[in-house]
């Protein structure tokens, strides 16, 4: 492996080859164990994952024996996976995650109850099945590595908010990950007829599992890049990891945004490229640890490091072209900006918009006092005219991006402090610094609406999130921390309703955005129910009655949806009165367009959905009440939560 890379790394055909047959020999020796672990009445793992800590063990036998590796190795690394996924099931739990590998988690679709069990049970037979290989080595290391697997999520709990000396972080990583690939470790080595000492197999796990972890540690600095987990939801949740160390930070007091461009500024010293080399650093440690290796293991460590080589690249380039468009924006567009900015007005003309553009959420924005409405219609006032600037339709592409770049600018020169002379910037990031809401919220709005300036097409419903999340899931996030409201849970439901409701938006308008060349369903989910670009253009155009492949397709979506909105009113009660029942209501009264749309046999082609004032009046009246009952179900807030005494009511 050579010195850390200036750019993304080039695939290997022939390792990549070399990979997926070794991939493929160790499914089918799993799979042949899984089977024998069902038929002792055992439950199995679903095999999907990538598998790392029994490719780890293949590759940590000396390459002669691995022609020969029979059912007792395979049970062993079966036994490391099914804790593994016992770990994952367990996470989803903590986290309330609500996908994992691009499916619903078992805790989101069947309940906490039948995951817990669930994990409980794979975690419990994996000794069973441990003992049943007879590798005595083996099982030792096999015992202590599970019980060092949670100690180390324990330990990284208490870590939370605080800035880690570089020993604390080491420790913690290792604890957290090296377990089980110390016993993948030690499962090569007793099968093999040689086995390490349980000292020397932890050695070696806890290297694996550091360079694992801080890959992973790495990928959440790339927001740009598909990574497959929400970016810097480490840093959200006040996590410290050597990544900050390498930006010189000592706290967690930036703004998201503003950390990436510690990180990737090549003026402030270019962060990630030192990260890099430090992951170069120890993937060679490791290897050369090995001194029996014939190159699977160095090539299954450098693919690690490639993942997040290319992450980095992808976040560079993004870092560097907005840094052009910003350097090549000219004064005319920034003060045509400013001008279009001004005609907005001041705070008291901003109640308009809601008026003009979402009568579900003017009729819920009446339940605000005055005081918290008017902060209310500010931040609705900045999405909404954020959103027209890139949306008329007489503006060239490239002209929409130089305007947003200006706006961009001056909204983080208002959030800094500097006077703009434009009201709308001023008032909203003055209120919004004052609060301590981060810029990354109207940071990634501006990042969302500029999305809608390229072709759209979303092939996975991860990737629909990343949109979602960037041009609704912000403004729920931004306004629940303008109430004071920052606890991490709180957090995740706020931006799970910005989710929902996005898609809410979405299943409304599928014919207005087909005629404007826009297609926001997935293609995944499109793929699964049989629905092709064909049929979505036969329904646009109202050329007949509405297939059921499309109408089952628009229920899956609205599933997802529905899913989100029931999650959110269970943080509601952790909310101050005044800021929780308007949110009950524009949930309830929004999420009542899904009956319309079925009212309309699914035509959102033709005709566009919307509830009636009897209908929410109705719809709110039944947020209301299910937001008293909510509340009344538990003597504290959701997530034990009471709301600050510093909250108005």
């Amino acid at each position: 492996m050579g010195a850390a890379r200036a750019g993304t790394a080039e695939p290997d055909p022939k390792r990549d080859r070399e990979t997926s047959s070794v991939h493929a020999r160790i499914r089918r020796g799993l799979a042949d164990a899984a089977a024998w672990a069902e038929a002792q009445g055992l439950p199995v793992t679903q095999l999907d994952g990538k598998l790392l800590r029994p490719l780890i063990a293949f590759s940590a036998l000396p390459p002669r024996a691995r022609t020969a590796v029979d059912d007792r190795f395979w049970r062993g690394a079966l036994a490391i996976e099914m804790v593994h996924e016992a770990s994952l099931l367990h996470d989803d739990i903590l986290d309330e995650a609500e996908t994992r590998r691009g499916r619903p988690t078992l805790a989101h679709t069947n309940g906490i109850a039948p995951a817990l069990v669930r994990g409980d049970h794979l975690l419990t037979a994996s000794y069973r099945i441990a003992a049943s290989t007879g590798l005595a080595p083996f099982i030792e290391t096999f015992v202590v590595a599970v019980e060092r697997t949670v100690a180390g999520e324990i330990a990284q709990h208490r870590g939370v908010g605080r800035v880690l000396t570089a020993p604390e972080y080491r420790e913690t990583i290792e604890g957290k990950s090296g377990g089980l690939f110390a016993a993948a470790v030690a499962l090569a080595s007793a099968w093999a007829g040689h086995p390490v000492t349980e000292i020397e197999a932890e050695a070696a796990g806890r290297r694996i599992g550091a360079l694992y972890q801080m890959v992973d540690d790495t990928l959440d600095y790339c927001p740009a890049a598909s990574t497959g987990k929400k970016a810097l939801q480490d840093y959200r949740q006040k996590k410290w990891s050597f990544v900050l160390d390498m930006a010189g930070l000592t706290g967690f007091a930036l703004d998201e945004s503003e950390v990436v461009e510690r990180l990737f500024d090549p003026a402030r010293g270019d962060a990630m490229t030192r990260v890099m080399t430090r992951l170069e650093s120890e993937s060679r440690e490791v290897v050369d640890a090995f001194s029996e290796d014939d190159g699977l293991l160095a090539q299954i460590l450098e693919s690690w490091v490639d993942v997040a080589d290319r992450a980095v690249a992808a976040q560079r380039a993004e870092f560097v072209q907005r840094q052009r468009e910003r350097l090549a924006t000219p004064a005319s567009v920034e003060s045509e900006v400013v001008t279009l900015a001004q005609r907005v007005g001041d705070p008291s003309a901003w109640g308009r918009f809601f008026a003009e553009h979402s009568k579900s959420f003017r009729f819920a924005s009446r339940l605000f006092p005055p005081d918290p409405r008017r902060s209310v219609e500010g931040v609705y006032a900045f999405c909404r005219f954020t959103d027209d600037l890139v949306d008329e339709t007489d503006v060239e592409p490239s002209h929409a991006r130089a305007r947003l770049e200006a706006w961009r600018g001056l909204v983080r020169q208002a959030y800094d402090g500097v006077p703009t002379g434009v009201p709308l910037a001023d008032a909203v990031m003055g209120e919004a610094r004052q609060r301590e809401v981060p810029f990354h919220y109207p940071d990634e709005l501006l990042s969302g609406v500029g999305m809608d300036l390229e072709p759209i097409c979303f092939n996975r419903v991860e990737d629909l999130e990343v949109y979602t999340y960037r041009v609704a899931s912000v403004v729920g996030g931004w306004v629940t921390e303008l109430f004071g409201v920052r606890d991490p849970d709180v957090l995740a439901r706020a931006y799970g309703l910005g989710h929902a409701m996005q898609i809410t938006n979405i299943l409304r308008d599928v014919g207005e955005d087909w005629r404007a060349d826009r297609l926001y369903l997935p293609r995944d989910l499109m793929d699964r129910h049989g629905v092709g670009l064909s049929m979505v253009d036969y329904v646009a155009s109202g050329r007949g009655p509405v297939p059921q492949p499309y109408a089952d397709l628009c229920e899956a979506l609205m599933e997802i949806a529905d899913r989100q909105y029931a999650a959110a009113f269970t943080a509601l009660p952790a909310l101050p009165t005044f800021f929780a029942r308007p949110v009950a209501v524009a949930a309830r009264v929004y999420q009542g367009i899904h009956d319309e749309i079925r009212r309309l046999e699914y035509d959102n082609g033709t005709t566009r959905a919307y509830t009636r004032l009897t209908q929410k009046l109705r719809l709110g009246f039944g947020g209301l009440a299910e937001l008293r009952r909510t509340t009344s179900e538990g003597s504290t807030p959701a997530f034990g939560l009471s709301p600050s005494p510093a909250k108005a009511e």
